[in-house]
């Protein structure tokens, strides 16, 4: 995936601001430091001495050492951390405290993007849709399942007895933490949330996304008719643009992609076509997709067709929620 050149400007400002935070930072260390412990400042000037005669001797301009010249500094190194621990400050002080100790603050291991530079891109991307905004209330933290009504037994699941409480906290919740936990590890899962309005959909879609972007994914949210206008759009040169060709890019290869409120779109021929090629490709490519909707599979299955719904039962977990509208409740009180 790539952003716009705007977008990249900006995220590689943040990097910049974060390393030099970072350099300031230790600046500031090492002049507390060698104010506290003299002795600090001479191992410092010395190891410096010996990394110039280590980099002369590999390009054979002296008659050094360089193994036995990196074996001293590295006896420097460790005393100046014993001195450290001695006063009271930890042996890592002096360290460069950067955000990310695994790229230091570049984005990149390598040419590889790093974790963070992956988190802030979803971020990013996502920022249209609003999602960033949303995970502030909708996030596992603040995921109380007392909403859930515990009283009234789910029709749907007779003969078995279970209220709507105990179905979210035992089976729902259990789906989810999976997903979650084994996500990137064995191929793409995927999920399939069916449900009337108001039972959760949204709300766990965006707990998914919010905890998969902290642990580094990158994970893009569309709404459905958002998402299938763009397709169209494309497709008949309505809308042509960097943006455009950049989005749906990142539509098609997000390790996770989350399609809210299927069913709700204007549907055409070419629409479905195209649906059933995106999840198609996808899970080929083995990523990720959540969908969520209002739809039964047989309702899903007359708009889209047989192939998507097959797709749906073959490869997705089935997820239907149940119960009454929980924006309801939470107007009316709950436990």
């Amino acid at each position: 995936m790539s952003l716009t050149r705007e977008q990249y400007t900006e995220l590689m400002n943040i990097y910049s601001s974060r390393r030099s935070t970072a350099y300031k930072i230790q600046s500031r260390r090492q002049e507390e430091v060698e104010e506290q412990i003299p002795a600090i400042r001479v191992y410092k000037e010395e190891a410096a001495a010996l990394a110039a005669k280590e980099i002369e001797a590999g390009f054979g301009r002296n008659n050094e050492d360089p193994a036995k010249l990196k074996k001293q500094r590295a006896e420097l190194g460790a005393r100046s951390r014993r001195l450290l621990e001695e006063a009271g400050f930890g042996a890592d002080y002096l360290d460069i405290p950067y955000t990310c100790s695994e790229c230091k603050d570049t984005g990149f291991i390598g040419n590889k993007k790093c974790g963070c530079y992956k988190q802030l891109e979803s971020q990013f991307i996502n920022r249209q849709s609003g999602l960033p905004a949303a995970f502030e209330k909708d996030n596992f933290a603040s995921f109380d399942p007392y909403i859930f009504d515990d009283e009234e037994i789910i029709r749907e699941l007779l003969p078995r007895k279970i209220t709507q409480y105990e179905y979210m906290t035992e089976n729902v919740m259990s789906i989810v933490r999976d997903f979650i936990d084994e996500f990137g590890t064995s191929g793409g899962k995927n999920i399939l949330m069916m449900g009337p309005p108001g039972t959760g959909k949204t709300f766990l879609s965006n707990c998914m996304a919010k905890a998969l972007i902290d642990r580094q994914h990158t994970v893009v949210y569309e709404r459905a008719g958002e998402m299938f206008e763009l397709m169209s759009g494309m497709m008949f040169g309505k809308t042509r643009s960097e943006s455009a060709e950049r989005r749906a890019e990142h539509i098609e290869k997000s390790e996770l992609l989350i399609i809210d409120d299927l069913g709700t779109e204007f549907m055409t021929d070419y629409s479905k076509a195209k649906f059933f090629s995106l999840i198609s490709n996808r899970l080929s490519a083995g990523l990720s997709t959540i969908i969520s909707t209002n739809l039964s599979l047989n309702q899903l299955s007359s708009i889209y067709g047989e192939r998507v719904t097959s797709r749906f039962m073959g490869e997705y977990i089935l997820m239907p929620l149940y119960g009454s509208d929980l924006r309801v409740r939470k107007r009316g009180g709950s436990r």
